[in-house]
């Protein structure tokens, strides 16, 4: 028999011996221990019954199968095998060290007589989560994922978890007899008590004994049953949508080399019941004026008697018992939640509120009910929110800018984890870019704007151009039509991938090599169906392009891989779609293509002056369908369902629920490929067409890691955990990176025009300056001129 099956045990004498010698004795109150519940369960010496919430049918078949189920229970069958890895883990003395404060079950109950633990390995097919990447070893080729689940009865430490709760014990005892009639619970002597409730099953994704490695990136969800959602998905909460959420990131981490947790708690209605909630429901359904969250919480109350019974501060119990010492993702936007763990004693180093876009739109009363009650940092008063009314904030050109103003702002008071900030050091910053400016372009004059266009290569987009027989509008659209398609493939290649130009032969690399490539594949045809022309842009060609195509022109093979090709394909191919769905902004006697966009500003501003908002917002309109569903750090995780808000380079950040707490108060919009965008149509429509644009200034410094390496390279930012590795797009540390350098780039640009007197100096030719500063710092700092965070990439966004 191999070393991790079970011995059947008849000798229960022998066993209760054995129990007794690791025993550390029967002290009252604080030194009544785990080891304590471990031996009294184990010679019968508690209150309540073993069976739990299962009990009273046990005792009905137990009748009928003319058994005595009490002495069944004691013995284990040889064919009952520990996992190993749970094994491993559980009696490793350093995850004990952890146990010292469980009052709620029994730590080594899987391994008692009987047992009050069990796991067991499962596939999971979960239809919400098919498009997760299936890597053959977490999600499997079908699509099933695989985990290991362990299921926990619990064994309340009666003196101990008085203690915790600030009962008296005699206090506790009494309300357990009031709810229980069970008399047992009133013996001073009996000490652990089995609550007829169930219980807990903590599901792992990834290798479980990694949790012994501090090292290991762990993400949490610690989600309280909600049967209505969770199996029969009712629309009213968000507790199917946010465990989907959460199950994505767990199996997500996982995938990336570190374990993902969801842990279950029976809690059904906060503790209250699904009776008590159906009657809630019900009342919310006919109240005067309908269900508002001014009267979520009132319902509840009035019918309840209470707002909640869950107890939070028992929960953290289920992390200790794996031995979870820090927490880089805990999915929940619960303070009472955050607050227990913490006060336990775990970090918690990124908290991930449910993306918008999840939440379905009956849910949005419960949703702003919470926020107000303390979901978010603070109480406050309940405000009416939507989805659309997050959208078009989210949407508008001066939140980027506004939401990263409140990023600094708790950077200057000390609350960031990932960076601190050195005003003092800005103005270097300012000094290097001057001499930047006076060493490459002599002077203010001589900067060219920022935009696609300068790494085109002039000379080769001359003689592009030279060759069009064609009129000038038709030229500008040609050219739009160009920056487009190589914008839009304009995200992080990866520090592997190179481009060997088919024109000079020369090696590029990064934002260059990507300019390059896509150049030549616009010359060859790739992007047009068009028989008369080959240099155009159309929705066919972008819709039926394929990966194989796709890698023939970025020249991807075996030894030259690029990060995040399938995001890039999916962003264009959905492009292609948008040009079909918006005629009035892309279609013309033609195919639907980007360039006629040209025509439709020129039909509305005929005189050929356009605000950037008014440019900004074409773009928005076109372009808001094509970025990801939701936001996932593998570039897959798209929601089929639950269409809405969170779409493209908009990101979370913890920090800024403060102070209002309300919906979309914690998402830092960026789009940065879409102000990219704009910065460089902008030049053709200029040169070519003559048309002046206004409100310049209301765009911003581009959030991308050339920008956001020089301020880290020049000292003004200082990376806090020096040994980060590679953190994903949506880390919190780099939403922290890119708002800071959206808005120190602002500061710069003040200094920088007092420097050179030049109050029109715009952020158009500060960019090309920064930007520059920043590549040449990054090569002198680093091999292959990496930037200084390592930031996974889905090739959608940064």
């Amino acid at each position: 028999m191999s070393k991790n099956r079970v011995n059947l045990i008849t000798d229960q004498t022998a066993q209760r011996t054995k129990v007794n010698e690791c025993a550390y004795g029967d002290g009252p109150g604080k030194n009544y221990r785990w080891q304590d519940v471990h031996r009294d369960l184990q010679v019968g010496k508690y209150a309540g019954v073993y069976g739990w919430d299962n009990a009273a049918y046990w005792g009905l078949a137990e009748h009928r199968a003319g058994i005595d189920l009490a002495e069944f229970y004691k013995k284990r069958t040889a064919d009952e095998v520990f996992l190993p890895e749970w094994e491993e883990l559980l009696k490793d003395p350093k995850t004990q060290e952890s146990w010292e404060n469980i009052v709620m079950f029994d730590p080594m109950g899987m391994f008692s007589f009987p047992p009050t633990i069990a796991a067991c390995r499962a596939n999971l097919s979960i239809p919400e989560m098919s498009t997760l990447h299936r890597d053959g070893k977490i999600v499997k080729r079908n699509g099933d994922i695989q985990t290991s689940k362990a299921s926990v009865y619990y064994s309340w430490n009666i003196p101990r978890l008085a203690d915790r709760l600030n009962m008296t014990e005699a206090d506790m005892r009494q309300k357990l007899y009031k709810f229980s009639k069970d008399n047992d619970v009133l013996r001073d002597d009996i000490k652990v008590f089995l609550p007829a409730v169930g219980g807990f099953t903590v599901y792992c994704f990834g290798d479980l004994l990694k949790l012994k490695n501090t090292e290991t990136q762990v993400t949490v969800r610690v989600h309280d049953e909600c049967i209505g959602s969770d199996v029969f998905g009712s629309d009213i909460c968000t507790c199917r949508p946010y465990l989907i959420y959460a199950l994505q990131h767990a199996v997500e981490t996982a995938q990336r080399g570190g374990v993902g947790l969801v842990v279950y708690f029976r809690k059904e209605g906060r503790s209250l019941g699904e009776v008590v909630k159906f009657r809630v429901y019900n009342a919310r359904g006919n109240q005067q004026g309908g269900d508002t969250a001014e009267k979520y919480f009132h319902q509840t109350e009035s019918i309840a008697g209470i707002r909640d019974a869950r107890f939070q501060e028992m929960m953290p119990d289920g992390l200790h018992w794996i031995g979870v010492k820090r927490i880089d993702y805990l999915m929940s936007m619960s303070n009472e939640k955050y607050e227990a763990i913490v006060n336990s004693g775990i970090e918690v180093v990124n908290r991930v509120s449910l993306a918008d876009d999840f939440v379905p739109d009956s849910a949005w009363v419960e949703l702003g009910a919470k926020i107000a009650s303390g979901y978010g940092e603070q109480e406050g008063e309940v405000v009416q929110t939507t989805k659309e009314s997050v959208r078009q904030t989210l949407n508008s050109l001066d939140s980027v800018r506004n939401q990263c103003r409140r990023m600094l702002q708790v950077g200057l008071e000390g609350g960031l984890d990932h960076f601190t900030i050195h005003m003092e050091n800005l103005p270097k910053v300012a000094d290097h870019l001057q001499q930047v400016i006076q060493e490459q372009f002599s002077n203010v004059e001589g900067i060219p704007p920022h935009s696609r266009f300068r790494h085109f290569h002039i000379d080769k987009l001359n003689t592009l151009t030279s060759s069009w027989n064609c009129d000038a509008v038709e030229r500008a659209r040609r050219l739009v039509d160009l920056c487009f398609v190589s914008v839009l493939l304009d995200a992080g290649a990866g520090a592997d991938w190179h481009y060997v130009s088919a024109t000079d032969g020369q090696r590029y690399s990064r934002s260059e090599g990507l300019a390059v490539a896509s150049f030549e594949m616009f010359t060859q045809g790739f992007f047009s169906t068009d028989p008369a022309c080959k240099h155009r842009v159309n929705a066919m060609a972008l819709k039926n392009l394929n990966l194989e195509t796709l890698e023939r022109g970025f020249q991807i093979h075996q030894s030259n891989k690029m990060t995040g090709l399938e995001g890039r394909l999916e962003l264009v191919q959905r492009f292609g779609r948008s040009l079909e769905a918006h005629p009035e902004i892309f279609g013309a006697s033609d195919l639907f293509r980007p360039g006629n966009v040209v025509d439709h500003l020129l039909e509305k501003h005929p005189d050929k002056t356009i605000s950037i908002p008014d440019l900004w917002s074409v773009l928005m309109t076109s372009l808001e369908e094509i970025w990801p569903a939701h936001n996932s750090w593998s570039g897959k995780g798209q929601s089929p369902i639950w269409p809405g808000v969170r779409r493209g380079d908009i990101w979370w950040h913890t920090r800024l629920r403060t102070p209002t707490g309300l919906p979309g108060s914690d998402l830092v919009p960026f789009h940065k490929l879409t102000q990219w965008l704009c910065y460089s149509i902008m030049e053709p429509l200029e040169n070519v067409l003559g048309i002046r644009f206004t409100e310049v200034d209301r765009l911003t410094a581009l959030a991308e890691y050339r920008n956001g390496g020089l301020f880290v390279d020049m000292g003004v930012l200082e990376i806090r955990n020096k040994e980060m590795g590679q953190v994903p797009i949506d880390h919190e540390a780099v939403v922290e990176w890119r708002a800071l350098t959206v808005v120190l780039m602002d500061e710069v640009a003040v200094m920088l025009r007092k420097k050179m007197d030049s109050p029109d100096l715009n952020m158009r030719k500060i960019l090309e300056c920064s930007w520059r500063a920043g590549r040449n710092l990054a090569h002198a700092n680093r091999p292959n001129g990496m930037p200084p965070l390592d930031v996974v990439s889905d090739g959608t966004v940064f």
